[in-house]
């Protein structure tokens, strides 16, 4: 795969996003509310899945941060939960070499003050970052925020607000079945007072972020929690824990839904135990772990690859307490694991599971409290573990296990998940590419982790 599209210097930016803010304003009016009668954005699946566009924004400006060809950088979020001083929720920017915060959003309150972002995503591209916006946990209760936050990437302003019909929770990039780039949002899916939603939507970057495809609860016949596609890019897989966390998690299994990206169809369910929430897969695609986080076990799903083969779970292995996020290694040959503490005590510990043998081969004490997304390093040298709780990010060496950073979050914010960026030269600017986010790795990444070569940064030329 070649670079993929790219982000161009600060002045021949501003051009282009003024332009594109015009043709792209057309509908709305001088305060980007959508006119309904012109409105171009809502396509029918936008309004079946109740998601419409309700603000749009001139993003354009000087960028956020220094950025120079060969750098790589990791977006994340600062929120305000988890007994948090922070603010506002915001994207944070840190050098993946230095581990140091070089830049951060300074969002309107309307859309940050108060709230946190539970995943951050961002287009294949690197134009859009997605950022989903919930009541922080421990904020006084209030009525839920139901709306998507869309950024330029480079100048970390505002380009879109989506109205979401319900609270947004994650957001992962992928390319699907023929390749094309697509981002996805999915709802948080618990059936509680305060936190119900309804499946997940599929938006086109390339299509000024227009809804192409999702699936209601009511067509999974479940409520889908966390969601993760194949390599290929043809199947996503969506956990599916008890509809009623409070009430059934701890006493309902639940079940993985295999989901045809070219039907948008679920073509299995493979049972699983209690309460499962996140999948990984080998890069040849043959193998997917499932964390069971009230059993603290992750699940082994040997992938029904060939003609009418089905899933099916072969090998069971205990974690620490409540089992969230994970990382395959770059070689396929150790599953990490963030012992988070689900639905506990915060728990501090990463989990290394032998993929082969199905046993555990260490247990890291990272302090990192409450760590619920692992997101490796495009090389695979680093596994870098968000932190909730202590409000920081810990970056573990892949190798020797050892801790090799800390990185505060900027005003003690709580940090879920992020992305890797690389840039390399085009003509006088530079071409971003999202390299790494929860959904694995992606772009030249991918394509040297499933040719089994190093990847490098690209060098300034």
């Amino acid at each position: 795969m070649s670079t993929r599209t790219h982000i161009v210097g600060a002045v021949i930016l501003t051009g282009i996003c003024v332009a594109a803010g015009i043709a792209w304003g057309i509908g709305f009016t001088n305060k980007g509310i959508v006119l309904a009668q012109q409105d171009t954005w809502s396509t029918a699946e936008a309004q079946r899945l109740g998601v419409r566009l309700i603000e749009t924004r001139d993003a354009s400006g000087r960028p956020a941060y220094p950025v120079e060809p060969g750098d790589v950088l990791f977006f994340t979020n600062s929120g305000t939960g988890y007994a948090a001083t922070n603010p506002k929720n915001s994207v944070v920017v840190i050098n993946a070499k230095t581990k140091k915060p070089i830049g951060m959003s300074d969002l309107d309150p309307k859309y940050s003050a108060m709230l946190s972002s539970h995943g951050i995503g961002m287009s294949l591209d690197g134009r859009y970052t997605y950022l989903p916006s919930m009541t922080s946990i421990g904020a006084a209760e209030g009525s839920t925020p139901e709306f998507m936050v869309i950024l330029d990437s480079l100048t970390l302003k505002i380009y879109q607000v989506l109205a979401t019909g319900g609270t947004p929770h994650h957001a992962k990039a992928f390319r699907d079945g023929m390749g094309r780039e697509r981002v996805f949002i999915e709802h948080f899916n618990w059936n509680t007072a305060n936190s119900a939603g309804k499946g997940f939507y599929v938006l086109d970057p390339k299509d000024n972020n227009k809804v192409v495809v999702g699936m209601l609860t009511g067509d999974l016949h479940g409520s889908p929690y966390s969601c993760f596609t194949t390599p290929d890019g043809r199947f996503l897989y969506c956990s599916v824990p008890p509809p009623n966390r409070q009430e059934l998690g701890r006493v309902v299994d639940g079940w993985l839904a295999k989901i045809d990206t070219a039907t948008w169809k679920v073509v299995q369910s493979v049972p699983m135990n209690k309460y499962p929430l996140w999948t990984v897969f080998s890069n040849d695609g043959k193998w997917a772990w499932v964390t069971n986080s009230e059993d603290d076990k992750v699940v082994k799903v040997q992938r029904g690859v060939a003609e009418r083969e089905r899933d099916k779970v072969v090998a069971e292995v205990p974690t620490g307490n409540g089992p969230y996020g994970m990382r395959m290694s770059i070689d396929d040959k150790e599953l990490w694991v963030a012992d988070k503490g689900e639905g506990g005590p915060a728990g501090k510990t990463l989990t290394i599971i032998d993929t082969e043998k199905n046993t555990v081969k260490a247990t890291v004490d990272t302090g990192c409290l409450r760590n619920d997304h692992i997101i490796m390093s495009p090389d695979g040298a680093e596994m870098w573990a968000t932190c909730n709780e202590s409000h920081d990010i810990v970056v573990v060496d892949s190798r020797t296990r050892a801790i090799k950073a800390r990185v505060p979050m900027p005003n003690g914010g709580d940090s879920h998940g992020g992305v890797f960026v690389a840039y390399s030269r085009n003509g006088n600017g530079v071409t971003a590419e999202l390299v790494s986010d929860q959904n694995g790795l992606h772009g030249t990444a991918l394509d040297a982790s499933l040719k089994s070569t190093p990847w490098a940064a690209p060098a300034a030329r």
